[in-house]
């Protein structure tokens, strides 16, 4: 047998290992990105002090699209301040809700996100007057959240947009009710008021 027939041969071999290698390799890596949004933890309940729930609040946050270049979630919360807090006012009771849009796929987020709150505040300050809040909230935020869930926590930068304020007013006898907009978000005085927010929190499946 020649020496170019024993080379001849011995080509095809080689190329059948390193095709069927590349093929193993790419297998390999597409199913471990694949698999991977699966392996992420997607719920989260956080308490979180300022933001957007003004003073505190206890919030569930889940998360979705994690096969995307940035994943998505939706935030439900709920507020409430008694009086006997002697926090603004006096007694605050809300429901924040958001969208956001998740940037980075490990451990360390940017998080942009939209959000509506409903405010409900019954002041000790002024004779008893009740108002009703309704303000936007976008967002930017830095958060850290691992995949494998645990720890999480939030530092946030939050503008508050007053949408809808309907107040109901009581002195001496005379009761007063105006509905108005973009005037006065949580009775601060200003329709748009910047607010910062701190979120701590756990992660789990």
């Amino acid at each position: 047998m020649s020496l170019y027939s024993i080379h001849s041969k011995s080509i095809p071999m080689r190329v059948l290992v390193i095709s069927s290698l590349l093929i193993f390799s790419f297998t390999t890596l597409f199913g471990q990105a694949k698999s991977r949004p699966d392996d992420i933890e997607k719920n989260t309940i956080y308490a979180e002090a300022f933001g957007q729930g003004f003073a505190w609040s206890l919030n569930y946050d889940r998360i979705f699209n994690t096969d995307k270049t940035f994943m998505n979630s939706v935030t439900a919360g709920f507020v409430f301040v008694p009086d006997v807090v002697e926090f603004g006012d006096g007694t605050y009771l809300g429901i924040p809700v958001s969208y956001n849009w998740i940037l980075g796929k490990k451990s360390h987020h940017l998080e942009l996100g939209v959000g509506l709150t409903a405010m409900y505040v019954n002041s000790y300050a002024s004779y008893n007057d009740q108002f009703l809040y309704l303000y936007a909230s976008p967002k930017i935020s830095y958060r850290f959240q691992r995949p494998q869930g645990g720890l999480f926590f939030r530092a946030s930068a939050t503008a508050m947009i007053d949408l809808l304020t309907v107040s109901n007013s009581n002195h001496l006898g005379f009761s007063r009710f105006s509905i108005s907009t973009l005037s006065d978000v949580v009775g601060i005085g200003y329709p748009v008021f910047p607010w910062p927010g701190v979120s701590v929190g756990y992660t789990f499946k």
